[in-house]
């Protein structure tokens, strides 16, 4: 009788347990480089400026191998995650033609084109509060956007990037923090005011589900360290940025790319100082990123929430330093700015592993979604859950994509390190895939570029002005253009799918 008593109590047991949901922290950097050596994996053993992050996240979890962003540019790029849709499923018709500050005809603030309304309306945030998550947000939420939380978050403490010191956050449910808005002082460090603030909600919620979206600044510019890391730089770091093929061509090297990347200066010998201390100065930012997420995950540990508690990592896109002569700064189709890093540990995973399947920041919010047990409404993207955890079967891996979308609009910026020539002109729409070695093209990467200012509201690439054509296995750099050599039927082919993808949504994306 005890026997069979003992058994009931030990099922109880067991399927309490596997009704307990776990929790997700989802840290997401701003501008942290992938191709460049600033992420993970590190260009060289131990040469990184997040060592415990690497062998928490990085060794303890999986890693995603070709993990791309839909959008290199900010603000449609959170948006993009936040709601697991693709940038031409988030506008708004004849709406939001000024990208920096303007607003819609409704009075909602438009954020590089992107209506900052139809992103909160309908985060990933809604569907988890729904089903019984408590949802906080921490530190860059949008670029712009004022008042009220959006809906589905119980805490609040974010903003636009704001300053690295004392930062101004909108706030509501915040313990000890008025809700409103509250300026820090001037010793204040973002990075710190972020982590202790997520750190302290999620000792007050640690006995109910929870998602805590950990958002710091770093690695924005003005890049600047805490006081603590300012003049760090680890004995083996390297001396300079990173100087790939590409950094510094001739303009004659560059003639065959379109007019942003053909106008571009020279680099100067300021212009490369500055490019160096920009990587020095990064990467003391994100010495401080590294304590954050070291320090949450210690802090799940002693709560004893840590097995049960998934952690995710990742940027919201990449960056460049010089290649193509671009001094810094992203917006490009290019892999420097549209490769980023993705890192994944937690209940099921194994550690160590990785995984070789195309993603994007499109696919974040449903594998969210998928490893809370909540099914995902409205998404372009697709659960890596089946990866990340090694149970996909031979029918699901044949079935998926074996290539990336990319689409993004003119913003407008002024130039960097001193250079002449603006980061980037009108010319800069494009819409872009970059294919993987087993599609039917190979490894390459194909564009099409179209001039405007207006944004997704007001072009529909219906008009083409450039193309732009790479072997990503002979030039990984993409420093050669190779379209104009190409077979008319390929580069028919190479269009159709490109148009295909930027008329995709929901089910119809692959």
């Amino acid at each position: 009788m005890m026997r069979t008593v003992g058994c009931a109590a030990l099922l109880s047991s067991m399927v309490a347990a596997e009704a307990v949901k776990p929790n997700i922290i989802f840290f997401l950097t701003d501008d942290q480089d992938q191709l460049l050596g600033g992420s993970m994996p590190p260009s060289s053993p131990g040469v990184t400026p997040i060592p415990r992050t690497q062998k928490l996240l990085g060794d303890g979890g999986a890693v995603a191998q070709n993990m791309y962003i839909h959008t290199p540019i900010c603000c449609p790029s959170r948006s993009e995650t936040f709601t697991g849709r693709y940038f031409h499923n988030l506008k708004v018709e004849g709406q939001c033609a000024v990208a920096y500050g303007g607003k819609d005809d409704n009075g909602n603030f438009c954020c590089m084109h992107i209506d900052e309304a139809t992103v909160s309306n309908y985060t990933m945030a809604k569907t988890l509060s729904d089903a019984g998550y408590k949802v906080g947000m921490f530190g860059k939420y949008l670029n712009y956007f004022e008042g009220p939380p959006a809906p589905g978050f119980d805490a609040w403490l974010a903003n636009g990037g704001g300053n690295y010191f004392s930062p101004q956050f909108f706030t509501k449910g915040i313990t000890g923090l008025p809700d409103g808005s509250v300026t820090f002082n001037k010793t204040d460090y973002t990075t710190a005011v972020v982590g202790n603030y997520s750190n302290a909600w999620i000792k007050e919620v640690k006995d109910d589900p929870f998602v805590a979206f950990i958002n710091p600044k770093a690695c924005h510019d003005p890049f600047e360290p805490a006081p603590w890391y300012r003049d760090t730089w680890e004995e083996g770091w390297p001396a300079q940025a990173p100087r790939p093929p590409s950094w510094n061509m001739t303009k004659e090297q560059r003639a065959d790319h379109h007019p942003t990347i053909a106008n571009q200066d020279i680099l100067s010998e300021e212009t490369a100082q500055c490019i160096d201390e920009t990587f020095q100065n990064r990467w003391r930012t994100l010495m401080s990123v590294d304590d954050v997420i070291a320090d949450t995950h210690q802090l799940c540990v002693d709560l004893g929430i840590e097995e049960r508690t998934y952690f995710i990592y990742s940027s919201d896109h990449g960056y460049q330093l010089g290649e193509l002569n671009l001094s810094m700064d992203k917006r490009n189709v290019y892999e420097f700015d549209i490769k980023i890093h993705l890192a994944v540990r937690g209940p099921g995973i194994p550690a160590g592993t990785t995984f070789s399947q195309p993603a994007t920041n499109v696919d974040i919010a449903p594998t969210i979604l998928d490893l809370a047990g909540v099914q995902a409404p409205r998404v372009d993207g697709r659960s890596l859950v089946p990866f990340l955890k090694k149970t996909a079967d031979e029918v699901t891996a044949a079935g998926w994509r074996n290539a990336t979308y990319h689409e993004y609009y003119y913003v407008g910026i002024g130039n960097k390190c001193g250079q002449e020539h603006p980061i980037e002109s009108p010319d800069n729409n494009f819409i872009a895939v970059r294919y993987q070695s087993n599609s039917k093209f190979g490894n390459i990467l194909y564009a099409e570029f179209t001039t405007g200012e207006k944004g997704p509201g007001f072009i529909a690439f219906d008009t083409i002005n450039f193309y732009e054509l790479y072997d990503m296995d002979k030039d990984p750099w993409q420093m050669t253009n190779i379209y104009n050599s190409t077979t008319q039927e390929m580069k028919d082919a190479l269009h159709n799918d490109v148009h295909q993808w930027l008329q995709c949504k929901g089910g119809d994306c692959l």
